[in-house]
């Protein structure tokens, strides 16, 4: 009899995929505000659908201050199994869509800031277009932050500026890119063609946040060359390309960037750009999907229309 009631009771605590998602967004933002905004929600719906989670699961899921939310053990144990259970909702969503003969549903993919800003926005409007019944929700970090989410399972998606050696990751190589060197139009290097790297030691350097692609493209060809970042001069690091942009153009400094992002401030000549002696700082984007659980069809499909995009 006891074991029975012992059944009855686990039988009872039913995950609500609402209330999933609501929890989801909230560990996401770390802000039950927000939630509720992203969510088109009031914050007091999303305190009570957490609160009867909690209430449910009979475990506290975040720690609340006044300045920020996080989760709990408990709650990074329940966030790891409730991603997954939400992307497999998807999946099933958009699988059965087929039988339809739509494409439905909503697809998470994270990029770095060069495709997000510059690549991605044209083919997923173009995308959007041809597909309207999908929703494209694209988050932006580091390429590493990305990486790591979509091995996670936060992304399904991912567009980054560095290669991986990740087991579970799919690599789909895309768009080609040059890191260039930017320097104000009056510096005294604006009128030079080519700087050689050992030149590099005597400049102020802006550099982009730790786990840019960016900047790991730039000091592998550094390496290459003998040179360490820590012989050069790093009065700043910023966390976008628009603020190196910005920082050079008011003349705080030198700076390397992808040439996909300084069409305008070339034209309007806001900056210069300078190549090195040493050769051309070439690198690559690449899709990355996880190769260990099920993607969904409008991922599977988005990825082929990104290929012939590029293609």
């Amino acid at each position: 009899m006891k074991e029975m009631d012992e059944a009855r009771e686990r039988l009872k605590i039913r995950l609500d995929l609402w209330q999933l998602e609501i929890f989801c967004t909230v560990a996401e933002l770390k802000s039950f505000s927000r939630a509720a905004e992203a969510m088109f929600i009031t914050q007091p719906t999303v305190t009570s659908h957490i609160a009867a989670l909690e209430k449910r699961l009979g475990v506290k899921l975040f720690d609340r201050t006044t300045r920020k939310v996080t989760l709990t053990p408990a709650g990074e144990l329940l966030y790891k199994h409730a991603k997954v259970l939400l992307t497999e909702h998807e999946v099933a969503l958009q699988q059965l869509a087929k039988f339809q003969g739509g494409l439905i549903g909503r697809l998470v993919l994270g990029a770095s800031t060069i495709p997000a800003h510059y690549l991605l926005p044209s083919v997923m409007a173009k995308f959007c277009r041809n597909f309207p019944q999908a929703q494209l929700i694209m988050k932006v970090n580091s390429s590493v932050q990305v990486v790591e989410s979509v091995i996670n399972g936060e992304l399904e998606l991912g567009i980054v500026g560095v290669k991986t050696d990740e087991a579970n990751l799919k690599i789909i190589p895309l768009w080609g890119d040059e890191v260039v060197l930017i320097v104000h139009p009056e510096h005294e290097w604006a009128n030079r063609s080519f700087v050689s790297v050992s030149e590099l030691t005597s400049q102020p350097f802006v550099f982009r946040e730790e786990g840019s692609g960016t900047r790991k493209t730039f000091e592998q060809f550094l390496a290459q060359h003998g040179l360490s970042p820590k012989q050069l001069t790093i009065v700043s690091e910023v966390g976008s390309t628009e603020a190196v942009k910005h920082f050079v153009a008011s003349g705080g400094g030198v700076g390397f960037v992808s040439i996909r992002a300084i069409g305008c401030e070339t034209e309007q000549e806001q900056i210069k750009t300078v190549r090195l002696k040493e050769g051309r700082i070439t690198r690559q984007f690449y899709a990355i999907v996880p190769t260990d659980r099920t993607i969904s069809p409008l991922c599977e499909i988005f990825v082929q229309f990104l290929k012939e995009q590029v293609g």
